[in-house]
């Protein structure tokens, strides 16, 4: 058998991919350990990170005078060593494939070169870099940046090629620089001491030093914040748990420390019940930034293909298998990972299924998470929204409710649950009212009111809300029965918001507000890509949707369902 891949014989002897190679043909690479890897993944990586290489060659600037001689400017026209990392990774994961056609360009070898020099130029003489919108001096996100090219560096260094020796100087010039900031520097979150930790790991793989692993031990100490659901503390489903993944994963394998992989297994696992139709991942309880943002579960696409090779593990390689068919251009990242740990292009095991039918609850992190195919509801405790629902396309982002009592306090927030079967009750309870005049003992005499607290002050003319909210989860269908009594008169308004790009019918315009509606009376749809959700009946005393003390109302199209106190009222989705 001819060894050749679209005519390029220069493959074996250079990209340093796989060892041991038998032979190739135009569809798999056969190693002497029995692997088999399927190279579509890597010719369509290819193609997709080769789109990007010339407007990101063009953003390059060329200026000897200039401190960011080298660099990237953002969107924003703002040089930055952020965006200069990202412009190496891509031009790196351009240059080392053999699918790309700029396979090993000296165009590209030079400026990687002169981004990596510019990077070393801005690198401060503490070992830090800066993120230019927020933190300076920053040893976080230095460990970012040690963790996301240290893969590249290995992959450039083990092409041994005489002519990249430049660019391996100045890569370990700066990774060299980086330990004198992560031996002392501090955290600002609490994914960063993880970050700071698998940054330490790999300087220590490539320059070992007894302070590095001590600096590590000195982190882990703290305790791993992994609750007994296998989540994190921050929750952050779509963000920073991937990446605390990612982390556990290079300790775990570079000080061999299996108790550290188990992190990351523990956190997969849990992550099976938390993917949604179409790849989603449940973010909306999240304590960090992407609460907001639509998040799918692409992010841990290396951590679940490390472990389906290293567990053998089917039901993730039914989740790689996925993200690959489904997902595949939010994969290109991770070209530069796939060469540094070669094992990973070879065969894995058979993928099974990942969970599509269950009802879950997540005691310590507060969410019910229940599917029934492209039928997905999430009911979340402690959180303004406190349900989700998906069908197919079409996707019911938040449902809120809130009052007009006492501005903020009336928007609700679950503070008690009972759950029985197939039901799930959220309840709480607001107290409010006035307040007497300050203990004359205890008056400074200034009269200002900030220094005389409420605490100390009787409340008077008490007023109490009761909220109770009943989610009975039928097949295929939702049914949440509203209770809001006690003061009356009090405004009330139900929020469904529904995503950006469907179409909503059955429902009315409010006049005040875009994008902004009521459900009268009867039932309403919101239909996407084929995908119907039905919603009601409705009810509409008022036609006041985000009131006062309610969060603003979130992008998207939303419909309100309103009255006033005593109020009660039950809707259904299907």
């Amino acid at each position: 058998m001819k060894i050749d891949i679209n005519g390029r014989r220069e493959f074996i002897k250079n990209s340093g991919l796989i060892l041991g190679i038998l032979s190739i043909d135009n569809n798999f690479i056969i190693t002497n350990e029995g692997g088999v890897a399927n190279q579509e993944l890597l010719k369509k990586l290819s193609i997709i990170n080769d789109s990007k290489i010339k407007p990101l060659l063009n953003r390059q600037i060329s200026d000897p005078n200039s401190r960011w001689d080298g660099g990237v400017k953002d969107i924003f026209q703002v040089p930055n060593a952020h965006s200069s990392m990202n412009f190496i990774i891509k031009l790196c994961s351009a240059f080392i494939s053999p699918y790309s056609k700029f396979y090993q360009s000296n165009k590209l070898e030079n400026a990687m070169n002169n981004a990596i020099k510019c990077i070393v130029s801005v690198q401060h003489e503490d070992g830090t870099i800066d993120l230019h919108s927020t933190n300076f001096h920053s040893t976080p996100d230095t460990a970012f940046f040690v963790n996301y090219l240290s893969p590249v560096y290995l992959t450039l260094k083990n092409l041994n090629q005489p002519r990249l020796e430049n660019l391996i100087i100045n890569f370990e010039i700066f990774l060299k620089n980086t330990s004198k900031c992560l031996l002392v520097g501090g955290a600002h979150t609490a994914n960063h001491r993880w970050v700071i930790c698998s940054a330490l790991a790999r300087i220590n793989s490539f320059f070992p030093s007894p302070k590095l692993i001590e600096r590590i031990g000195v982190w882990l100490n703290e305790g791993i914040d992994l609750d007994p659901d296998g989540q994190y503390s921050e929750k952050s489903v779509g963000s920073y748990s991937p990446i605390c993944n990612e982390m556990f994963i290079t300790m775990g394998r570079l000080l061999n420390r299996n108790d550290l992989l188990n992190v990351a297994r523990k956190n997969l696992d849990m992550t099976l019940y938390y993917i949604q139709p179409r790849g989603e991942v449940l973010s909306n309880a999240s304590g960090r930034d992407d609460s907001n943002n639509i998040s799918d579960v692409a992010s841990y696409y290396f951590s679940y293909l490390y472990f389906s090779h290293l567990d053998k593990n089917p039901v993730y390689a039914a989740v790689c298998h996925f993200i690959e068919s489904n997902l595949t251009d939010k994969l290109i990242s991770y070209i530069p990972y796939l060469y540094e740990n070669q094992f990973l292009l070879n065969k894995r095991v058979s993928p099974t299924k990942f969970p599509t039918s269950y009802y879950k609850r997540f005691k310590h992190s507060g969410v019910f998470r229940i599917r029934q195919s492209n039928f997905d509801v999430s009911i979340i405790e402690n959180n303004l929204t406190f349900l989700t629902l998906i069908k197919g396309s079409a996707v019911l982002q938040s449902l809120r409710l809130g009052s007009t009592f006492f501005g903020s306090r009336g928007q609700f927030t679950a503070e008690n649950i009972e759950v029985n079967r197939n039901k799930v009750t959220l309840t709480k309870s607001i107290k409010h009212g006035y307040f007497q005049p300050f203990p004359e003992d205890k008056i400074i005499g200034d009269g200002v009111y900030s220094k005389m607290p409420r605490e100390h002050r009787k409340l008077s003319e008490p007023q109490v809300l009761n909220y109770k909210v009943i989610i009975t989860l039928l097949d295929k269908k939702t049914e949440v029965a509203l209770e809001v009594v006690g003061t009356n008169n009090v405004l009330v308004s139900l929020e469904m918001n529904f995503r950006e790009g469907g179409k909503l019918s059955g429902v009315i315009s409010d006049q005040n507000r875009p994008y902004s509606y009521f459900l009268k009376d009867g039932w309403g749809t919101y239909s996407k890509d084929g995908s119907v959700i039905s919603f009601g009946p409705g009810k509409i005393e008022h036609q006041w949707g985000t009131m006062r003390g309610m969060e603003e109302k979130p992008f998207g199209n939303t419909v309100y369902i309103n009255g006033h106190t005593p109020f009660k009222h039950i809707v259904k989705f299907y």
